[in-house]
C-alpha cells in the first residue's frame, strides 16, 4: 500500500493529523459510572479518569456535582499565591506572586497583615503550620512584595514559621490604613461565618469581632448569657431591622407581654377586663398577647381571662414574674421587748410575708418549728419536743427561759418557717434573744 493510502487509515506522528472516529487509549469503557479508560469522541467530548494540569486550567462553563463541599477556612479578602520565596540579608523575604492572567497584579498593600497555611505532606508528615507577615513593599510592576515574619510572642498558637513557595496568602488586617483592617470567612471548622473589623495584628481582640453567624466564640461579653456552645446564634454589633418576627421551635408564635399598669378592680370589672390570651394584628405580624400588671412593686401574668382575683400569693388569677420573690418572717412580741426577770410573760407571734404582701393566712401551724439554744442542749431539746405543736403563737413564761438563765449571757428562740403552695416551697428562719 502506497503512503497516500495508509495515511487513510492510520494517524500520521510526523505533522497534523485528525479523524471522525473514537479515539481510544488502552481498554476504553463509555460511561460516567462504570467507565474505564480514556476516549476522545468526534464531538470533541473526551472522557478520563483524572486530569492533571500544572499550571492553570481554562474553561468556557464548568459542570461538576451538585454537591460542593469545602473544608477547613475560606477567607474572603485580598490573596495571592507565592510563586517564589527568598530570604534577604536583613531578615526579610522577597515573594515573588504568581499571576493567575496576563494582567493580574497583586491586591496585597503596604503594611497589610497576611497569613498562610503550610503543610509537610510532601515530606510523609501530616502537619499545618500558618505563616504571619507584615508586608513592608509592594511592587506592583514586578508582583513582588516584601514582607517581615511576626515574632513568636505576637501570633496565635506562640510559634510562626516562614512562608513556602505555592502558599496562598490572604490578608487580614493593617495597622496603620483603617480602611483595610477587616475581613471575613467562612469556616467549616469552626462552624461558623465571621467578619471582622479593626484588625491589626494576627493575634485577635474581642473587640475585632462584628458578626458571628453560627458557633459563637467563647468571649468574656458572652459569659452571663444562657448560652450553649454547641448551637448556631447570630451576634451583630449593630442592627437595623424593619420586621423582626419570632417563633418557638414548633413555628409558634411566643405570647407577648401587655403592660396594663397598675392593677385596680374598676378594669378588672369593667368593659376591658384583664386577658390571658388576646390576639392582636400589627402592621406586618399576628401576634399572642397576655396582660401584666403591677401591684405592691410585683409584676403579675394574668392566668384567667376575666379574673377579679387581686394579684396576691395565693390568686388563681395571677402568677408572680417579676419583683421580690423572697419570703421572709417576722417575730412579735406582746409585751414588748422589755422585761422584768421575774415577772417574765410574752406571747411571740409570726408573721409571714411574701410578694411584698402578708401571707400569715397561709402558713399551717404544723409547718412552723420552734427551737431554743440556751447553751444547754439537752434541756433545749426537750423543750422543742414539747413545743413541737405550738404553730405560730408561742406563749412563754420565765420557766421557758431554762433553769440558768440568771447565770447566762441569754436565751434565743429560733423559728422555721415553710410556706407551700402546690409547687414550690419556700423556707425561712428568724429569731429573736432575751
Amino acid at each position: 500500500m502506497s503512503i497516500e493510502e495508509l495515511s487513510k487509515v492510520f494517524l500520521r506522528k510526523d505533522q497534523a493529523d485528525g479523524t471522525n472516529f473514537l479515539l481510544k487509549f488502552g481498554e476504553f469503557i463509555d460511561s460516567m459510572v462504570a467507565g474505564k479508560g480514556a476516549g476522545i469522541f468526534p464531538d470533541g467530548r473526551m472522557q478520563l479518569s483524572r486530569l492533571e494540569v500544572r499550571d492553570s486550567l481554562t474553561v468556557l462553563e464548568l459542570i461538576f456535582n451538585r454537591l460542593s463541599a469545602m473544608e477547613s477556612d475560606y477567607s474572603f479578602s485580598e490573596s495571592g499565591t507565592i510563586e517564589s520565596v527568598s530570604q534577604l540579608e536583613d531578615g526579610t523575604y522577597s515573594l515573588k506572586m504568581k499571576k493567575r492572567w496576563d494582567n493580574d497584579f497583586t491586591a496585597l498593600a503596604e503594611n497589610d497583615v497576611v497569613y498562610g497555611v503550610v503543610n509537610d505532606l510532601a515530606s510523609g508528615g501530616g502537619k499545618y503550620y500558618t505563616s504571619w507577615l507584615r508586608v513592608l513593599h509592594v511592587d506592583i510592576s514586578a508582583n513582588t512584595i516584601n514582607a517581615v515574619m511576626y515574632p513568636d510572642s505576637e501570633v496565635p498558637g506562640g510559634k510562626n514559621y516562614p512562608p513556602e513557595p505555592l502558599m496562598i496568602l490572604s490578608h487580614r488586617g493593617n495597622p496603620v490604613d483603617t480602611e483595610r483592617q477587616g475581613y471575613w470567612y467562612l469556616s467549616s471548622r469552626e462552624h461558623c461565618i465571621c467578619m471582622l473589623n479593626g484588625v491589626t495584628k494576627p493575634v485577635l481582640e474581642e473587640s475585632n469581632y462584628s458578626v458571628i453567624v453560627g458557633r459563637l466564640k467563647h468571649l468574656s461579653l458572652f459569659d452571663n448569657l444562657p448560652i450553649n456552645y454547641l448551637h448556631s446564634y447570630i451576634y451583630v454589633r449593630g442592627l437595623v431591622a424593619q420586621d423582626i418576627h419570632r417563633i418557638d421551635f414548633q413555628g409558634v408564635l411566643p405570647r407577648i407581654a401587655n403592660d396594663r399598669g397598675e392593677w385596680n378592680m374598676e378594669t378588672a370589672t369593667g368593659a376591658e377586663p384583664y386577658q390571658a390570651d388576646r390576639e392582636a394584628q400589627t402592621e406586618t405580624v399576628r401576634v399572642m398577647m397576655y396582660d401584666t400588671v403591677w401591684h405592691y412593686g410585683c409584676k403579675w401574668m394574668c392566668l384567667v381571662s376575666g379574673t377579679t382575683d387581686e394579684p396576691k400569693y395565693g390568686a388563681a388569677g395571677w402568677a408572680m414574674v417579676e419583683g421580690n420573690p423572697d419570703f421572709s418572717i417576722d417575730i412579735e412580741s406582746s409585751n414588748g421587748w422589755y422585761f422584768d426577770a421575774e415577772r417574765f410573760a410574752t406571747t411571740l407571734t409570726i408573721t409571714g410575708e411574701l410578694y411584698n404582701r402578708d401571707v400569715t393566712a397561709h402558713i399551717l401551724d404544723s409547718d412552723v418549728e420552734w427551737t431554743r439554744d440556751t447553751g444547754n442542749v439537752t434541756e433545749d431539746n426537750a423543750w422543742a419536743v414539747a413545743h413541737a405543736e405550738t404553730g405560730k403563737s408561742l406563749p412563754l413564761t420565765v420557766n421557758d427561759l431554762g433553769p440558768d438563765y440568771m447565770n447566762m449571757t441569754g436565751c434565743k428562740f429560733i423559728a422555721r418557717v415553710l410556706l407551700r403552695d402546690g409547687q414550690n416551697n419556700y423556707e425561712t428562719m428568724n429569731y429573736i434573744t432575751f
